[in-house]
Order: structure tokens, then C-alpha cells, then sequence
């Protein structure tokens, strides 16, 4: 998980278009169900109708003036307490104020809201929440003696709003495009309009959700990781970025751990730490690409199985800047290095490159050796091959090199002809393909319709123990070892080559896609994309025929 801190600049007609179709933000509030978090105990509900839609003339107040910056990814720096509903403004600043105005500093205020349904989910949030806002005076205290607002100004104010990973999944896919939630968003203010005494600092959204989960991996309480998320989230506002250069990385990184030891928000063992360096891995496109992971059929192959020319140019570039790519496919070693031929990629893609093949069940590393096999249990395959007979569906057993089948069908020789898979010989029985290890089990129907319709409904409810299911081609159907995947093979890839997770871009069309683009550290659909695939991906680009590939690789491995 982490910050956003992508940021663009916008002009006055840019932004008074946006806020004029601020769809997002508006049905985001109009749900209801927030409450405010006082200093103390308790908090009055917040309503509906308490909101008040933005007009152009409250740019200012918005924070969004302007030629003014916004954070995720050109989003208006738009706060829940300053809303977008129907009647005049609410302010909701806590009666405590610090008290550093008398010192000749600003005085701070603090909103913090938090959504009903993120409280009733997560244990101990609420009470942590309670200490936001004189945890927040604190730290921007601290981090102002370190950075200059820029401006005069009697007062700062800040907004935390505490929410869920659905909300903040939905800001993120709306706002930046990334369609995962995330720890915490930061929403930085542009100008603040003239005569307006109070610097509009911005907004922190947090996730309950992921703030739990990584305080438990981090083995620190709930409050806790809402520190640190909320010193991450104020450097933001501040300007810090650490996706900039590594300077600024280091510069943000110090700064953090600076306000959270002095302030004594430690934890044992040096856990925070563990805490920032987490905070500071962005979304994915800023990290590190070591290694691309593709599938083929629908997504590095276009709809003539070829790999278009943008595709082979990105795939050169990385071989030339050291990045490894390897082929994630269902296909068989020798039809996936058969497909690559034809592109002129033999060099790039051969007998001696490592790869993850057949669904994750044969995986070859370094030289081409092999890492890992598996097979279906004998049971799953005289099963799959006694269905396919008698529901009269073509079927084919993956050995490796070859396939095996038990009578010849036009879908097989389709298979060979078009999708270069090994050519299926017709085995004399039964006994005689149980004789040899099978990978994978395909069924291939003469249209979608027939998958739909009959063989996966059959399998649904006849599924034998140690098989599962996948897709890759809506005219077909697998029968894979359970426990197996694209995922799996690239962990086994992964391991051999000391590469973290986190250093993987991974790029898919299919359901059966869906573990690895999962594992991987950026996840990209393509277009052409199954509906549950483009919804879980981080990210979509264009379709297999436009050069999808090309254009993840440019995007968020090489940089450019």
C-alpha cells in the first residue's frame, strides 16, 4: 500500500469544468453516514444536507485556485468538511486550538471525520481517531519548524477524513487511476483566494481497513500506523515528494522519522521504520521494474497471434536496459517459443530463456532449466476425458511437448494451426494417456456459449478434489491442479532470482491472469480484458491489437 502523491497543474477553464462534472466527490458525500471525531470523547453526526455544492467563486476556499496544484492525479483538493452539498458552509474545527499563535505562528485547526461503516469494521480506530487531531497539531507543528509555508497567514487548517477501502479504491481508480485501495491519499490546496487569513493546507484520507492490517503485519497498534500515515500524508501537503528523485526520497524519509522520534512515536524493535519505508513505496509506476511478466494469447500477441511492432520495440528496450522479461502463459513451452519465432523474437524468447508456462505448471529458469512441474492427479484426467466423449466437446491432454487426445476434432487442429500448441496424437485408449503425466486438461467448445452453458456448469457441480478451473479463452475451458497458478510459477521465477514481488510488472488479459496480476507490484489489463480482471488490475491500457503491452512496459518499467 501507498501515498498518492502524483500531482499535476490545471488552468481556470480545465478546473471549472471539473468541478462542474465533480461527480465523484458529490455522490462520495451524499451517501451520508459520517461522523465527526472531537478532541474528547463522542461527536455530533454530520448531515447530509449540512453540505454545500462548491461554485467557481469558492475555488479559493477549495483550495483550488486557479493554476493551482492538486495532488492524485489532477484532482481538485477537495474536503469532505468543505463540501459539495446544498446549503452553506459547515465548518467543523475543533473548539481547541494550538496554541502557537501567541508564539507568532499560525494557529492550527483540525477536522477530523470518519465514515460509520470504516469504525464499525475495525477495532480500536475509533478510539485512535479521537487523538487525530491534537496528533496532527502536533506533527505540523514539528514539521513547520522545518518548512516555510510561504505565505502570512493567521491560521492552518487541515482535514483527516477515515474511511474504507471501497471509498478510497473508488477515489483512487476516479482520481488516479489506480483501481486499488491504498493507506492514505493526500489532496494538496492550490493559493488560498486574497483576504482569506487561513491557510486551506489540504486533506488526509486514511483507510481503516489497511491502516489495521499493516499495523498487524507491522506488529504495532492501530494507532500507531495512523501516525505515521498521518506524518506521510501532512509532508505531502507540505510539498515533500519523495516520487521526485531519490534526494527527495531521502530528504521525505528523514523528515518523517524526525517528527515521529520526536514526538516519541515509537514502536519496539525498530518497527516504524518497517512502517515508513512502506509509506514511501508509491503506487507501483514510481517503483523499481526488475522483471515483466506477460501473457500471450489477448495480450503480448495480437488478434493475428503476432506480436505487434510497438510490442517487440518495448520488449528490446528492456532487454537493453537490463530488465527481464519472461512469457506468463497457458500455452505449452514449445507453442509459446514457436509464436515468438514468428515475430522475430527467437532471440529473445528461446529454449534457453526462463519462462512460466502451461497455467504456472511448468516453469523454466535461468539457461532453461526447469524449476518446477506439475501434474493433475489421474483421477481429474480420466474423468475430464471420459465428460469430453460423452458431452461429444473436444478435449486434449498437455504432456510437455506434445498433447494427447482420444479422437481428432477441427477445435484441436485449430489449436495447432492457429494457436501454434503442440499437435494432439490419438491415443488408443484411456490407459494409455493415464500411462503418461498431464499437465492440464483442455476442453474446447465450438463457441462460448457451450462453455457457458454446459461444460462449466458440469464441472461446477462435478469438480473432482485436487483439479480447479481456469480461462484464458472464452471458448475453452482448463482443468488445472488446485493450489496452481500463473502466480505460483512466478513465485518459483522470482525466488531463483532474487527478485521481490514488488519489483514486477505483470501484464494479462484473462481470468486466469488474475492471480499474478494480483502478486505482482503493478498489475495492468489490457483493453480487451475479461470484467473481473480490468476490475482488480491497478491499471488498463490499450487493447492486444493497439500495442497494450507497449504501452504498460513505457509507462511503468521504463519510465517514459
Amino acid at each position: 500500500m501507498a501515498s498518492s502523491c502524483s500531482r499535476a497543474t490545471m488552468g481556470s477553464r480545465e478546473l471549472t469544468r471539473l468541478l462542474a462534472n465533480m461527480n465523484a466527490p458529490r455522490q462520495y458525500l451524499k451517501r451520508g453516514g459520517w461522523r465527526k471525531l472531537e478532541c474528547g470523547s463522542g461527536g455530533a453526526r454530520v448531515s447530509r444536507d449540512s453540505f454545500r455544492r462548491a461554485t467557481p467563486e469558492s475555488l479559493g476556499y477549495l483550495g483550488a485556485s486557479p493554476g493551482g496544484r492538486a495532488s492524485a492525479g489532477g484532482a481538485v483538493g477537495w474536503c469532505p468538511t468543505r463540501g459539495w452539498q446544498d446549503r452553506g458552509p459547515l465548518r467543523l474545527s475543533c473548539a481547541a486550538k494550538s496554541s502557537s499563535a501567541s508564539l507568532g505562528r499560525p494557529e492550527i485547526s483540525v477536522d477530523v471525520l470518519v465514515r460509520e461503516e470504516a469504525i464499525s469494521q475495525v477495532d480500536g480506530v475509533e478510539e485512535a481517531g479521537h487523538s487525530l487531531e491534537l496528533d496532527c497539531k502536533a506533527a505540523l507543528a514539528s514539521a513547520l519548524e522545518k518548512r516555510d509555508l510561504g505565505v502570512e497567514c493567521e491560521a492552518v487548517e487541515v482535514s483527516i477524513m477515515i474511511t474504507d477501502d471501497d471509498e478510497i479504491q473508488n477515489l483512487n481508480s476516479t482520481w488516479r487511476g489506480i483501481n486499488r485501495p491504498t493507506d492514505v491519499l493526500s489532496f494538496p490546496n492550490g493559493e488560498n483566494p486574497p483576504g482569506y487569513h487561513a491557510m486551506v493546507l489540504g486533506d488526509i484520507i486514511i483507510s481503516a481497513r489497511t491502516a489495521e492490517k499493516q499495523a498487524k503485519e507491522r506488529g504495532h497498534d492501530v494507532q500507531t500506523e495512523l501516525r505515521i500515515l498521518l506524518v506521510h500524508g501532512l509532508l505531502h501537503l507540505l510539498d515533500y515528494d519523495h516520487e521526485l528523485s531519490e534526494g527527495d526520497e531521502v530528504l521525505m524519509k528523514n523528515e518523517e522519522e524526525r517528527i515521529l522520534v520526536g514526538l516519541g512515536w515509537t514502536a519496539e524493535g525498530g518497527l516504524i521504520a518497517k512502517s515508513i519505508e512502506g509509506a514511501q513505496e508509491s503506487e507501483g509506476e514510481t517503483k523499481k521494474v526488475k522483471l515483466v511478466a506477460l501473457d500471450m494469447d489477448g495480450t503480448l500477441l495480437n488478434s493475428d497471434v503476432l506480436v505487434p511492432d510497438r510490442n517487440r520495440e518495448a520488449l528490446e528496450e528492456c532487454e537493453k536496459r537490463g530488465i527481464k522479461v519472461v512469457l506468463a502463459t497457458g500455452k505449452a513451452r514449445t507453442s509459446a517459443l514457436l509464436a515468438c519465432e514468428k515475430s522475430s523474437l527467437g532471440d529473445m524468447f528461446s529454449s534457453a530463456s526462463p519462462g512460466i508456462f502451461i497455467q504456472g505448471l511448468l516453469v523454466h529458469g535461468p539457461d532453461g532449466k526447469v524449476l518446477s512441474q506439475t501434474y493433475l492427479p489421474k483421477d481429474v484426467v480420466r474423468k475430464a476425458f471420459l465428460y469430453a466423449e460423452e458431452a461429444n466437446v473436444a478435449c486434449c491432454g498437455f504432456l510437455g511437448e506434445r498433447n494427447v487426445t482420444l479422437r481428432s476434432h477441427p477445435l484441436l487442429d485449430e489449436l495447432h494451426e492457429r494457436y501454434y500448441e503442440p499437435e494432439s496424437y490419438v491415443a488408443a485408449n484411456i490407459e494409455e494417456i493415464l500411462e503418461q503425466d498431464v499437465y492440464k486438461v483442455l476442453l474446447y467448445g465450438d463457441d462460448e456459449a457451450v462453455i457457458n452453458n454446459e461444460v462449466m456448469p458440469y464441472w461446477d457441480e462435478n469438480i473432482v478434489e485436487g483439479a480447479r478451473m481456469t480461462r484464458a479463452i472464452p471458448e475453452m475451458l482448463e482443468l488445472v491442479p488446485t493450489g496452481t497458478s500463473k502466480a505460483t510459477g512466478l513465485e518459483t521465477l522470482l525466488s531463483e532470482y532474487g527478485i521481490a514481488p514488488q519489483e514486477v510488472l505483470a501484464v494479462g488479459d484473462g481470468d486466469n491472469d488474475l492471480e499474478m496480476l494480483g502478486m505482482a507490484g503493478i498489475g495492468v489489463a489490457v483493453n480487451n480484458a475479461t470484467p473481473r480482471l480490468k476490475e482488480k488490475a491497478d491499471h488498463i491500457v490499450s487493447s492486444n491489437d493497439e500495442g497494450g503491452v507497449a504501452e504498460a512496459i513505457w509507462k511503468f518499467a521504463l519510465g517514459d
